[in-house]
């Protein structure tokens, strides 16, 4: 407001100022939204569909047994039912007889387990799959990775990886 005490110098200095952003203003309003650029079709675009449609019922089953063989202890006889359809049990013992050591050592780690949760399946092609899971203990959770592998008409588990850092949940 203009009083007594205002020069009129100002005020008009005022009014221009206002007069000429007024316009950029308004204009900066209306201008419309600039255009995204478009998606090359060229490039594929992976999108992930939701887990239960891409893990297959019979190894979410497998997998699921496998925790609770853990929640019991018997990690021994968890791997023998994990890669039963499994080349790896048989072609490399020595592998599995290694995973019972450290699944023992990361569940002494981890105390008693709780529930578990599929997190995401991936996939790398039609015939391979990632399924992720956290296992909850009392301690700390445990990410859990499954790759699967699809042949002669079944999903087999491959391999699996266990980890505790928090970390990896996001990745």
């Amino acid at each position: 407001m203009a009083g007594p005490d205002v020069p009129l110098e100002f005020m008009i200095r005022r009014v221009s100022v206002l007069l000429f952003v007024a316009p950029l203003v308004a204009a900066a309003q209306n201008t419309p939204d600039i255009p995204k650029p478009p998606v090359d079709s060229a490039v594929p675009v992976r999108e992930e569909a939701a887990p239960s449609a891409t893990l297959d019922t019979a190894v979410k089953q497998q997998i699921e047994a496998f925790f609770q063989n853990l929640r019991q202890r018997k990690v021994d006889g968890g791997y023998r039912k994990l890669f039963a359809d499994s080349p790896l049990a048989k072609d490399n013992p020595d592998l599995v007889t290694e995973l019972v050591k450290s699944t023992t050592r990361v569940l002494d780690l981890t105390g008693d387990i709780g529930a578990s949760e599929l997190l995401k399946v991936r996939s790398a092609g039609k015939t391979l799959r990632e399924a992720t899971y956290v296992l909850n203990g009392a301690k700390r959770p445990l990410r859990w990775r499954f790759f699967l592998y699809y042949s002669g008409g079944v999903w087999q588990i491959l391999d699996t990886n266990v980890a505790t850092e928090a970390s990896g949940f996001f990745e």
